[in-house]
């Protein structure tokens, strides 16, 4: 596994590291940053990339796989590479410098875009598991999206539709959010949660259910 805090602390250790300003500092960083993820990649990509809180803007070509999870929680991401397959989670939460996600990235677990500001997503992304896009910038999420754990979208203020196709495996959260009508084909496998939304003051619970047949869980007002 590589971690940012042991690379920052064979920094601290090291007297050839240069006293100067953070963007020296952070600079040496990076460079050592990336000696290890090609370390990483030359010992055949096994185990977790813990990155959070790193001054890393990009990660190498290169990798192509993560065998483990990938966490870059507050770090200075803007790209990743395409084609990027993550067998664990993907924590990109708070990333502000992230404004898009790659094509053909492919996640087996989580994948949490919490407080960036992501606006839309690849209409080929893969997530094996929950969706997390709360306090995100997000406007619009591709049609046909499957999502096989919970999609949280509270308080995405710029989402105003959701998409024909959309399946939710999980719970699906629309509380504090501007959306005034729901698809006639949503499916949703555990409960859906409209607190203070458009929708909760237009329509009961029974009239919900009426038009969106497939929400198997709770309707929650």
């Amino acid at each position: 596994m590589i971690k940012f805090l042991d690379i920052l602390k064979e920094s601290d250790d090291n007297i050839f590291i240069p006293r100067g300003s953070k963007e020296e500092k952070d600079k040496v960083l990076i460079r050592r940053i990336n000696d290890k993820i090609q370390e990483y990649i030359r010992n055949g990509s096994k185990g977790d990339l813990d990155l959070r809180r790193s001054p890393i803007q990009f990660l190498p070509r290169n990798l192509t796989k993560v065998g483990g999870s990938l966490n870059l929680l507050f770090s200075q991401i803007e790209k990743l590479p395409d084609n990027l397959m993550v067998n664990g989670y993907l924590d990109l939460a708070f990333c502000k410098n992230l404004q898009r996600l790659p094509n053909g990235l492919k996640v087996k677990g989580s994948l949490d875009l919490q407080d960036t500001n992501i606006t839309s997503l690849p209409s080929d992304l893969e997530v094996g598991r929950s969706l997390i896009l709360l306090y995100s910038l997000i406007e619009k999420l591709p049609d046909n999206l499957t999502v096989n754990g919970s999609l949280d979208l509270e308080k995405c203020k710029n989402l105003e539709s959701l998409p024909n196709g959309l399946k939710v495996k999980g719970f699906l959260d629309l509380r504090n959010t501007n959306i005034t009508s729901l698809p006639s084909d949503l499916e949703v496998g555990e409960d859906l949660i409209l607190y203070r939304t458009p929708i909760a003051n237009r329509y009961t619970k029974e009239q919900i259910r009426e038009m969106i047949p497939g929400v198997k869980g709770i309707i929650k007002l």
